[in-house]
């Protein structure tokens, strides 16, 4: 009886059970791939317009500029492409992450049956999925005006990075600010669209900070949109120094991700 039981292999040891940001980064990756398809994979167009919105945007400002300006008129010493483009890349960067971080509580039910899956998981991922997006956008432009013989200063790379990530941290953590508070407290939703719509006018998506008159400049300030969009617009145009403050802006991004974690971590069991 002995022999036998030598003669028998041991169980391997019980693998152990994944952690927390094992699963957590699991669900990501399961989910960035499921918004690719459900964004872009149901129409063969579905990538055109992801380009569409920001290309028309900065067309329609250029137009706007060469009719009142002239059409040879040049801002900080750039085209006036290349400084409505470096404002309406990095703005739809913010809203497009606001705007894709809500509803998604209401809409996904079903798959928080599940116990691994998470709001947060699919609010990140869809975030996620429109910023790539917008940064393909940025190359698609600096590829095609590099092709027709035109000259660009990423003077400050770095710099310019960072201020993209600002803006997609900003619009992911106001977004899940507004989702969590708008599926508890359901009235919320109507005065975060009110409050939401008018960035479009004052985040410097077609102005600078150094062109706002002196009577407004003390009310548009406090917008940290408008500071991390002019930070974009100081990487790339190098006769303007932007007056706009990191530690303003990052110091919003972290007060709306403890108010967001906070209240998401208080009303779990109410968004799911």
């Amino acid at each position: 009886m002995a022999a036998d039981q030598a003669m028998i292999p041991a169980l391997p040891p019980r693998a152990a059970g994944r952690g927390s940001w094992q699963v957590f980064l699991t669900s990501l990756q399961a989910f960035l791939l499921r918004e690719l398809k459900n964004q872009y994979g149901r129409s063969r167009l579905g990538y055109f317009w992801a380009l569409a919105e920001p290309a028309a945007t900065v067309a329609v400002l250029t137009t706007l500029h060469a009719m009142i300006g002239g059409a040879h008129s040049l801002i900080y010493g750039e085209s006036p492409i290349i400084f409505f483009v470096f404002g309406a890349v990095p703005y739809f960067l913010y809203f497009n992450a606001v705007t894709q971080a809500q509803g998604v509580c209401a809409s996904q039910k079903g798959l928080f049956n599940y116990r691994q899956i998470k709001p947060i998981d699919i609010i990140i991922a869809r975030c996620l999925i429109d910023a790539l997006s917008l940064l393909g956008v940025l190359i698609i432009f600096l590829i095609g005006w590099w092709w027709f013989g035109q000259k660009i200063n990423i003077y400050k790379p770095l710099e310019l990075a960072l201020a993209l990530l600002t803006l997609f941290m900003l619009g992911l953590s106001l977004g899940l600010v507004f989702e969590v508070f708008g599926t508890v407290f359901q009235d919320m939703r109507r005065v975060f669209a009110i409050l939401n719509r008018p960035m479009f006018f004052i985040s410097g998506l077609f102005f600078s900070m150094g062109m706002i008159p002196a009577g407004f400049e003390h009310y548009l300030i406090w917008n940290p949109v408008l500071h991390a969009v002019d930070l974009a617009r100081d990487a790339v145009m190098p006769a303007y120094q932007s007056p706009a403050s990191w530690a303003y802006v990052w110091g919003i991004i972290l007060a709306l991700q403890f108010i967001g974690l906070s209240a998401y971590r208080r009303y779990l069991y109410q968004l799911i």
